[in-house]
């Protein structure tokens, strides 16, 4: 089972819902084979040369951790049962660890943090009013394969520039 790839002094903590099952598989975040992750973090600016997933665990030399609100299932966000959000234990993480930012890659999951209890439609990409402690929200757009038709590099952009901007 894959373990949550965090540590102190962060810029940015990427939350995902629960693992693909591609990444439950092989025990690598974001291990999907259309998956645009460590092709935007290098793309952006995140990370300078582009990782693997197989690096996921190396991650937190570029002040990068990684997490999902979901640890008992796996797959597609529309397969995973809305009462296996852990936003408690989240939430707990994240004022623990005081990123600068906290970076859903959903927005269903954001959806859970924010109050909104799996509604999406209320969640807006971007920059969020909401903070956990001292760590403010951003919603991006999913790196999945299976929601291409959402997909807006832009985001990713703008968080990259409000943290060297920080």
């Amino acid at each position: 089972m894959l373990k949550d790839v965090l540590t102190h002094n962060l810029d940015v903590i990427f939350c995902g819902t629960a693992k693909g099952t591609a990444s439950f598989k092989k025990g690598f975040y974001y291990a999907g084979p259309g998956n645009k992750f460590y092709d935007i973090l290098y793309q952006a600016g995140f990370t300078n040369r582009k990782l693997e997933p197989k690096d996921c665990f190396q991650i937190n030399q570029y002040k990068i951790g990684l997490t999902d609100l979901v640890h008992t299932q796996y797959g597609n966000d529309n397969e995973v049962s809305d009462d296996s959000y852990e936003v408690d234990n989240f939430i707990d993480k994240i004022l623990a660890y005081q990123p600068k930012y906290v970076a859903f890659n959903s927005k269903k999951g954001a959806s859970f943090v924010l109050g909104y209890g799996g509604f999406t439609k209320h969640v807006k990409y971007g920059l969020q009013e909401k903070t956990i402690g001292e760590s403010k929200m951003f919603v991006l757009p999913s790196t999945s394969g299976s929601a291409r038709r959402y997909w807006d590099e832009e985001y990713w952009f703008q968080l990259k520039q409000l943290i060297i901007d920080k």
